[in-house]
């Protein structure tokens, strides 16, 4: 990882994050299944906490809870449907620092935010990357179905 393209760690979160860049750096596709899986174990760690502070398990209280949470960390993020079936939204900065990494890594990465979903709902989901920044694309935007 070059000087211009480190990434600080701030939070426990953030060392998983350059822990995965260096792994996939170093070991590329092949560590793809291991980083999912660390990164969906997390997700299910927090959206079991998530969900003790919510009033139910419906997709639009995950989801909202979920911009909440991102907007408080100072994350710019578009809802654009949020409904008992479907959460659409849109963000335009990468938490995790994956801009132009790949496409693979952002879904392996994005484990996490489908163990939320899955763990605070209570319910199977479908994930769709619409569009990506780790595929250098605009945005990140991305459809959560159950």
């Amino acid at each position: 990882m070059s000087k211009d393209q480190e990434f600080h760690v701030n939070t426990a979160r953030d060392a998983i994050s350059l822990l995965t860049h260096k792994m996939y750096e170093k070991f590329g596709k092949e560590a793809l299944p291991e980083i999912e899986d660390v990164w969906h174990k997390l997700g299910l760690s927090a959206g079991e906490k998530m969900k003790k502070n919510l009033p139910d398990t419906s997709l639009v209280t995950v989801g909202q809870a979920f911009v909440d949470g991102a907007r408080k960390r100072g994350t710019k993020v578009d809802i654009l449907e949020l409904t008992e079936k479907k959460f659409h939204l849109k963000g335009y900065k990468c938490a995790i620092g994956l801009k132009g990494k790949g496409r693979e890594l952002c879904w392996a990465c994005m484990g996490s935010d489908r163990g939320i979903f899955e763990a605070a709902t209570e319910k199977p989901l479908k994930m769709t990357i619409v569009s990506t920044l780790a595929a250098n694309d605009d945005c990140c935007d991305i459809i959560i179905e159950l």
